[in-house]
């Protein structure tokens, strides 16, 4: 392979892998779709609710811990576009003129610190959760996840819900996201053909993007109401399959780390 081509095969499998199941042997590929979710829920509780560096810090090591034992590829980082930059950015200049102690000032403008400080803190709080969703994504099974949510959510038959129907909800979105995506890598790639020419300024990129926008959104309209006709035509929402995932030894191993991980972010904040 040619090293023009090793790069453009790296980005193909970055982009072919975003929230989609990785397979692997790893103790957290095992571990029960349920268990996963509840680990999530509790760290980014912890988050949530005690927003500060020490959690950040917390849920950072958890995180990094989790991905190693995952022992997942290289290959499915994602390529990021170069706008979320400038987007992050944007928002930290922002954060720095808003103001917040301690404050410097710089001739007749005044920044403040603070205010950058709790951008920084929350942007990594954000990455962090992002993560993790990408953890779950990329270690378990999409068929596994409705079957885990529903037995999550069963105590609340209890209480008249429509637990079917709210699993079913949750399970199209989960699986209709990946091809959301590539309708929008689609859409932009069929613009840059019928528009080959570069964007000179924030104008025309701004109307690109609204341009790109409207019509994935034309298109994500069309494709809801098929898949509504495909679902009423097949009798409406199925039923949630019965889960018979055993607990085993990992998914203890992994509740207590969460647990243990959202203690000590009550403790430390």
């Amino acid at each position: 392979m040619s090293g023009a081509a090793a790069p453009r095969r790296r980005r193909q499998l970055a982009d072919l892998h975003v929230l989609r199941f990785v397979p692997g042997d790893g103790p957290i590929h095992r571990a029960w779709a349920g268990t996963k979710i509840l680990a999530i829920t509790l760290v980014s509780i912890g988050l949530v609710f005690w927003p500060t560096w020490a959690a950040a810090g917390l849920a950072a090591g958890a995180t990094g811990g989790a991905f190693l034992v995952a022992r997942l590829p290289r290959g499915i980082l994602p390529r990021l576009p170069r706008w979320i930059g400038l987007v992050l950015l944007a928002g930290a200049v922002l954060a720095l003129v808003a103001g917040g102690k301690p404050q410097v000032e710089l001739g007749h403008v005044r920044l403040g610190l603070g205010g950058l400080d709790q951008w920084a803190e929350f942007t990594l709080i954000g990455i962090e959760i992002l993560a993790l969703a990408a953890l779950l994504a990329w270690t378990t099974p999409l068929a596994d996840l409705a079957p885990a949510l529903g037995r999550l959510l069963k105590p609340l038959r209890a209480l008249r819900l429509p637990v079917d129907e709210m699993v079913a909800t949750i399970a199209l979105a989960i699986r209709c996201l990946p091809l959301l995506v590539e309708e929008m890598r689609v859409l932009a790639a069929a613009r840059r053909t019928r528009r080959p020419e570069r964007l000179g300024n924030l104008k025309e990129m701004s109307g690109a993007a609204e341009e790109l926008l409207f019509t994935a959104l034309a298109s994500s309209l069309r494709r809801a109401r098929e898949l509504a006709e495909a679902i009423e035509g097949r009798g409406g929402v199925a039923v949630t399959p019965p889960e018979t995932h055993g607990l085993r030894l990992v998914d203890g191993s992994l509740l207590g780390l969460s647990a243990a991980v959202l203690a000590a972010m009550v403790l430390v904040r």
